[in-house]
């Protein structure tokens, strides 16, 4: 589904002036620094998992201590270096930041189809229904009042918690081949991988069965390798599914659905980022360190080129704006609000009747979109 939107309005022009100017009056060098140092700090924290299964896990508990550390310091790259390369915002040479975005590959899924899921379909289309491939899970779940209701969505609060773990499984044995093979991300097309592309993506399904099964069964039986292997994957699809559920499928946000190709929306790109994003648990630094600035997903999603350590002061001059300009600025100001509000959308989600107010989505073409 393609969704064109209004032109910018006032507002949305009055919000990228000031972060220009906030931006303009930065300097790139201690953003470059921080940046680098922390991508250090985690790939040093999965190197040590990683190798401490290798050569000291014995035990069930051992292997399943390294199991939990590698999970969720695969979850810190994710969040932290390869979505931050592969949306461009880390501030270093492209061909290092391509190479940084590539770490996805080494984690089961595929740096390229993941551009075009997440920064093209998701980014361009936020909670849109039929657009938005994150908010479509299968009949499993309900996420949005404009998607079917199942009788087994009575208990999808209840159930889903666990299966949320599965994401990561699902990206390496199933949802990438499923896309690869179609040529589409839910309704969208998009070209197959060719070239240069095309050895990478191979290349890297090739690395990940080499760094996850390969060398391990070198040190381990198959038991201990599998169950290394998936925990950890495990442990990443969970931290990575609860992190986006708390942006943008909460209470007060917005799940538009539309009809026709292209369909047209009356708001802009910025009034529909707004609508249906959500910040949380603003304060929490050690919280913000370790996802990488995705609690700001308003901030995010305005500004998707912009490095995550901008984003507090972003907020503090996007919130300003939103009072007074009267545009929403959704934001929960705890980890455990937010998860409160996700869990009672569900269970809201799972009653038949049960609606909300539909907002309308945003323009991909939008100059705010490309800072």
């Amino acid at each position: 589904m393609i969704v064109r939107y209004a032109p910018p309005t006032d507002a949305a022009s009055l919000i990228k002036r000031r972060v220009r100017a906030y931006l303009d009056s930065q300097d790139d060098v201690p953003i470059r620094r921080r940046m680098i140092c922390k991508t250090v700090v985690i790939f040093t924290w999965a190197l040590v998992s990683y190798l401490s299964f290798l050569f000291w896990a014995t035990e069930t508990w051992q292997i399943v201590l390294t199991s939990i550390s590698m999970g969720l310091a695969a979850a810190g790259i994710g969040m932290g270096v390869m979505h931050e390369a592969n949306h461009g915002s880390y501030p270093v040479h492209p061909v290092l930041r391509r190479a940084l975005g590539f770490s996805l590959d080494l984690l089961g899924g595929s740096s390229y189809i993941w551009r075009f899921q997440h920064n093209v379909n998701h980014h361009t289309f936020t909670n849109v229904v039929n657009a938005d491939n994150d908010i479509t899970i299968g009949r499993i779940a309900r996420l949005s009042p404009a998607q079917q209701h199942r009788w087994f969505h009575r208990f999808q609060h209840l159930y889903l918690w666990p299966l949320y773990s599965l994401l990561a499984l699902s990206w390496a044995f199933w949802a990438d081949w499923r896309d690869y093979g179609s040529g589409a991300i839910g309704e969208n097309k998009f070209p197959r991988p060719r070239g240069l592309e095309g050895l990478l993506f191979w290349g890297g399904k090739a690395a990940w069965v080499v760094l996850w099964v390969v060398v391990p069964l070198q040190v381990h039986s198959l038991g201990a390798t599998a169950a290394f292997f998936v925990l950890t994957l495990l442990v990443t699809g969970f931290v990575l599914s609860i992190i986006f559920q708390l942006a943008h499928v909460v209470e007060d946000v917005a799940f538009p659905s539309y009809e026709g190709s292209p369909a047209r929306s009356e708001l802009g790109f910025v009034e529909h980022q707004l609508a249906t994003t959500a910040n949380f648990a603003p304060k929490n630094r050690l919280l913000n360190w370790y996802v990488s600035g995705l609690n700001y997903q308003v901030e995010h999603h305005l500004f998707p080129k912009v490095c995550h350590l901008h984003y507090p002061a972003l907020a503090k001059i996007v919130r300003k704006t939103c009072s007074e300009v009267g545009l929403p600025y959704h934001d929960h100001p705890t980890f455990w609000s937010a998860l409160a509000s996700h869990a009672r959308w569900l269970r809201a989600m799972g009653r038949r009747n049960e609606g909300c107010s539909v907002g309308q989505p945003a323009d991909p073409a939008s100059p705010i979109a490309a800072d």
